[in-house]
């Protein structure tokens, strides 16, 4: 896994949980901004939440996943610089579980660009460009991990 330095950890840090404070229902809210800005630019990842199967069974499924999106960084951001090994292990199992899933990595640029409109949502003109590139990088190395388990 590529470093992240301490200067993005910071920064990450530092916005996430500024982001976090602005609501109690913080999980489920921001997940369904960035999941649903996901479906908008990009319909066919709609599939992976059953909508397939019927708008209630794509929304409950969307719902729960909505928790996890958020409770993954939560999960990571404590772990980011000093145990990566333990950041890559969870990093493998939520891979795998997406492959199972049938999550296809073209997915996951969108899924980047679906977060950075979620952080705009919440953090406004607060959100630098500073740390607008540090989410960016932070966002590509766990996306890349992810994509190389899925493809293995």
């Amino acid at each position: 896994m590529k470093d992240i330095s301490y200067e993005q950890i910071a920064v990450i840090l530092e916005t996430w949980d500024f982001a976090r404070s602005s609501s109690k229902n913080f999980d489920e809210e921001f997940g369904m901004v960035a999941l649903d800005r996901l479906f908008e630019i990009q319909p066919r990842a709609k599939k992976v939440f059953g909508n397939d199967k019927g708008e209630e069974v794509g929304r409950t499924h969307a719902n729960l996943h909505a928790k996890a999106f958020a409770g993954l960084f939560d999960s990571v951001f404590q772990l980011l610089g000093p145990d990566v090994e333990f950041i890559q292990e969870i990093l493998q199992t939520v891979g795998q579980k997406h492959k199972a899933m049938g999550v296809s990595p073209s997915f996951f640029p969108f899924m980047g660009q679906a977060l950075m409109f979620a952080l705009e949502q919440y953090l406004g003109k607060a959100l630098s460009e500073e740390q607008r590139e540090a989410w960016e990088e932070v966002y590509e190395t766990i996306s890349n991990e992810l994509v190389k388990h899925i493809l293995a």
